[in-house]
């Protein structure tokens, strides 16, 4: 009996203790089991959100990027606008000089400011069509998303075109934002208006590179009447929310711009400073290629010997 016992004691004590050794080893059995699960699904999650508000975060800082490379690009594009501007009044000051004088020295030094000019003019638009770029690879990953932003950069490269002197492509793309922004429910005001005044203002660089490169009247006329149009529509509109005086003002200012394109001689335009901002060229995407050849007058060439300066210089816009 004392044997059974004892027997019995030690199958007891032998029970416990595996019992007692077999419960850690289990739950550390199941803690790796919930490891491995928890790393075989982490790489779920990764491409869930990858693929889902990830992607749009990802879109979003990666355009954020690009809108402030673009601004850097913007800000090097405006200084070579305004080198350009500088080098285009001085060209118009040696063709004024050289107005109506037989002289050889004057007109050389008319040649070097106008190749000076045209240098000018090509590394700012070189630099405009950098930014446009960029803006283009910002436009197309918020293309999609709500919000003012993508309406805004788009805004942004469409400016930035017309400036590069592709002025159709930059005032189609405007017209294309104006009846989206219309069409939408958003409050979008803001934006419909600064697209408009982008626009007459494309508008009214057209008709002028057109004229001075002697397209034909009906091309020039139809770009300056949009301009007109759409720079009546902006005083209207401001004289009817109340807007400042100034701001009124200066609309109404812009039309009769446009109006004194129209009423103007080649040879006045010649004596007067294109806009600061204004691209340079000949048809710029405006013409169809029925007028005249660049180079063949009217107005087809700028002027070696100062050729149209009668006039006071007068300020660019």
């Amino acid at each position: 009996m004392t044997t059974n016992s004892s027997t019995t004691t030690s199958n007891t004590t032998t029970s416990n203790t595996t019992s007692s050794t077999a419960t850690p080893s289990t739950a550390r059995t199941l803690l790796s089991r919930f490891g491995w699960t928890l790393w075989a699904l982490i790489p779920v999650g990764v491409v869930a959100y990858h693929f889902g508000p990830g992607q749009a975060a990802y879109r979003a800082s990666l355009a954020a990027e690009l809108v402030a490379k673009a601004h850097d690009a913007q800000d090097r594009a405006m200084v070579l606008q305004d080198a350009a501007y500088e080098a285009h009044l001085a060209a118009v000051r040696a063709r004024a000089e050289a107005f109506g004088k037989d002289d050889p020295e004057l007109t050389a030094h008319v040649k070097a400011a106008n190749e000076a000019e045209d240098a000018a003019y090509a590394t700012a638009s070189a630099a405009w069509k950098e930014t446009a770029t960029i803006l283009s690879e910002a436009q197309e990953l918020v293309a999609d998303e709500p919000g003012r932003a993508p309406q805004e950069i788009r805004l942004a490269r469409a400016r930035a075109l017309v400036r590069t002197g592709d002025i159709a492509a930059g005032a189609n793309d405007l017209e294309a934002l104006l009846d989206t922004v219309e069409q939408s429910d958003a409050d979008d005001r803001t934006i419909a208006l600064e697209a408009r005044e982008e626009l007459a203002t494309a508008y009214y660089y057209g008709a002028r590179l057109l004229r001075l490169a002697g397209q034909p009247a009906e091309q020039w006329r139809e770009a300056a009447s949009r301009a007109k149009q759409n720079f009546r529509y902006l005083a209207e509109e401001a004289k009817a929310r109340g807007a400042s005086s100034e701001e009124i003002a200066n609309h109404e200012k812009n039309g009769e711009l446009v109006l004194n394109l129209e009423q103007s001689s080649l040879d006045e335009l010649y004596g007067k400073p294109r806009p600061k901002d204004s691209p340079t060229g000949n048809c710029n995407g405006l013409c169809d290629g029925k007028g005249k050849k660049p180079g063949k007058k009217p107005g087809g060439d700028k002027p070696s010997k100062g050729a149209g300066m009668n006039g006071e210089i007068g300020n660019g816009w």
